[in-house]
């Protein structure tokens, strides 16, 4: 197994919901015509957390609402429409898997759930497995209440090579990142943004790189949905404040090593699992599920080469879906940003549609696959 240290053990809050086996979201129908059941094997999932209010460490020097404690919230948290939000992404999951994930073969080795060691992606991965697995048969346990607790893990941020941000733990891919970022690659791709990015230091009072760009837009934003609106200086350029954001992404993954070190780890996970899956020495898993943020959304897009220019909305989700078709293993992909009223179906450039097999999947991305988390410690060849 790709991951093999000692699991944290965390149990999911209790919920009122009432959850059934054909579930619909409000205003919005899940159904099945998407999932071959016969042939699907293992399903993966990576999704962003629900609405929050500001995260205090994002703030910038001269914010209005700096000393706003969003009371009894708190910074960075999930407020009741990003639990709503999260909520329906498990009622999304059980729908589209009912026949797969089937109430009657459930155990706690069904789901193996993981996050950040975020608050935010903690409640999130908690409000999936609450209405994606509702206590059914043996599993009640109180009868007032529709809902069990079902594990799920997570890492430290210094720890977690799978989720958390690298330029936190992986010293290779923080020298890379802003050798790049300094490189004329990198500065060419601000070089329109010079009397944006000097405006943006003047009225914030601080600093603006790539990241910055990206916290103070999710500040902004947050803010306004919390009911705080922009400051006046803010509105006419809010959208290149979005743009610079995006941007981030593409520093973030501009170079396959890059990529190696930022989402290549989760992508060799999901291939380890599935060959694990395959060879029959798992434990009963049928789906992994992985409560991140918007960047790790968009990354994994990048890495797969179907991004296109958005920051993905809260709740937003990837799948990855396992199929057997006749002793040929493959991977179907979807993507849920709530543009449509399912997820869309989404082609590998290389596969040659939208099925993609496994041995091609490898063949045309594993030289992004890390070899192990010390690679991350080898600053061999880097200046």
């Amino acid at each position: 197994m790709f991951e093999s240290r000692t699991f944290a053990f965390q149990a999911s809050v209790f919920l009122l919901f009432v959850v059934g086996p054909s579930c619909l979201v409000v205003g919005r129908s899940v159904n099945r015509e998407d999932v071959d059941t016969e042939s699907l094997e293992l399903v993966h999932v990576l999704f962003r957390h629900g609405d929050r209010t500001p995260d205090r460490r994002a703030l910038y020097k001269n914010d209005p609402y700096y000393n706003v404690t969003y009371f009894p919230i708190g910074n960075g948290q999930l407020t009741n429409a990003g639990k709503r939000k999260e909520y329906n992404i498990g009622k999304e999951l059980r729908s589209r898997y009912y026949e797969f994930l089937r109430d009657d073969k459930f155990t706690l080795d069904t789901v193996d759930a993981r996050c950040t060691d975020y608050n935010r992606t903690k409640m999130s991965l908690q409000l999936v497995l609450a209405s994606l697995f509702p206590p059914r048969g043996n599993y009640v346990w109180e009868n007032r209440l529709d809902w069990q607790p079902v594990p799920f893990n997570y890492w430290p941020v210094k720890e977690d090579h799978v989720l958390a941000d690298p330029l936190e733990n992986c010293p290779r891919y923080n020298k890379l990142f802003w050798n790049y970022l300094n490189s004329s690659e990198g500065r060419k791709l601000y070089e329109n943004y010079t009397e944006v990015i000097q405006y943006l230091e003047h009225h914030t009072g601080s600093p603006m790189t790539s990241k910055d760009f990206a916290d103070l837009y999710f500040t902004l934003t947050t803010e306004r949905e919390n009911g705080y609106d922009h400051p006046e200086w803010a509105k006419p350029i809010y959208h290149h404040i979005q743009d610079l954001c995006i941007k981030d992404y593409n520093v973030s993954t501009a170079t396959p090593e890059l990529k190696k070190f930022v989402v290549g780890f989760l992508v060799k996970k999901i291939i380890d699992d599935t060959y694990t899956k395959i060879k029959g020495v798992d434990k009963g898993t049928k789906i992994y599920l992985y409560s991140a943020h918007e960047f790790n959304v968009a990354i994994f897009l990048r890495y797969l080469d179907v991004f296109y220019s958005h920051v993905p909305p809260y709740g937003s989700y990837v799948i990855v879906e396992v199929h057997n078709y006749g002793g040929i293993r493959g991977l179907k992909f979807f993507y849920q940003d709530y543009t449509e009223g399912k997820p869309k179906r989404l082609s590998i450039p290389g596969c040659g549609g939208q099925f993609c097999k496994l041995t091609t999947f490898v063949r045309l991305f594993e030289h992004m696959f890390p070899e192990t988390e010390n690679d991350c410690f080898n600053l061999d060849g880097l200046f």
